[in-house]
């Protein structure tokens, strides 16, 4: 199974590249990726759609984390301006497997566990998707490639809205109650697109490392995370 992460966004309340803001010493895609990288298996690929890709490119190839953890592969939206859902389509449309885990690129706190649970679940379904209450995670689901076709007659109607091809496809969903196996399942599909946004994100993994000792096992707190939370005051 793929692993794609959208980078299409404008980023225009946070007027940053919000995969590139720091949580700690590290970038938010930097955590990502190392957390994927646990689920990858060897032919695994992490595909990242984004609108500039050759800034990303040269970002990423400057990059010596990358050239350790294997192969992420860029590709540039097929259909630009037609947000999230046409990023899915750009990145189903680039990826081989059937079935492909779709993220946001500014999501911090992702839980291994829960999107294990997620992949393990028996492939009778086009759109695999978090629901609580009247709320979905459409950025944080596995979709088949089978509906390729689906998302881009919903985009030639002029309809980008994610849930607009829910009708016209079999959902399957993962329900409040498998989440609270996982903990404070919430907190994984925490996303930023607003300066206190980030803000409250540094607090909470702060917070969760005094608590809970070392919560993301990949990830250690440093001085710079303590200073950079006082400049947050």
């Amino acid at each position: 199974m793929n692993i794609i992460i959208l980078m299409g966004g404008s980023n225009k309340r946070i007027e940053k590249e919000k995969a590139f803001l720091k949580i700690g010493n590290k970038t938010i895609l930097k955590i990502m990726l190392e957390k994927l990288n646990q689920l990858r298996k060897k032919d695994d690929r992490i595909i990242i759609v984004a609108n500039n890709i050759s800034s990303l490119q040269g970002r990423l190839s400057k990059s010596k984390f990358f050239s350790q953890h294997g192969t992420v592969d860029v590709v540039s939206d097929l259909i630009p301006g037609t947000g999230p859902l046409g990023g899915i389509y750009s990145g189903l449309a680039a990826s081989s497997t059937e079935y492909n885990l779709v993220l946001a690129c500014d999501m911090p706190f992702l839980d291994v566990n829960l999107i294990q649970h997620m992949l393990r679940k028996k492939s009778d379904y086009d759109v695999l998707i978090p629901k609580y209450g009247d709320c979905f995670e459409p950025l944080h689901a596995v979709y088949s490639r089978d509906i390729l076709s689906v998302i881009k007659e919903k985009i030639e109607q002029g309809t980008c809205k994610i849930q607009s091809i829910f009708p016209m496809v079999k959902v399957k969903y993962i329900t409040e109650r498998e989440m609270e196996k996982f903990g404070n399942w919430r907190q994984f599909f925490f996303n930023i697109n607003t300066l206190s946004e980030l803000k409250k994100a540094r607090k909470i993994f702060k917070q969760n490392f005094r608590e809970r000792g070392k919560l993301f096992s990949n990830l250690c707190i440093t001085e710079s995370l303590l200073v950079q939370d006082k400049g947050d005051k």
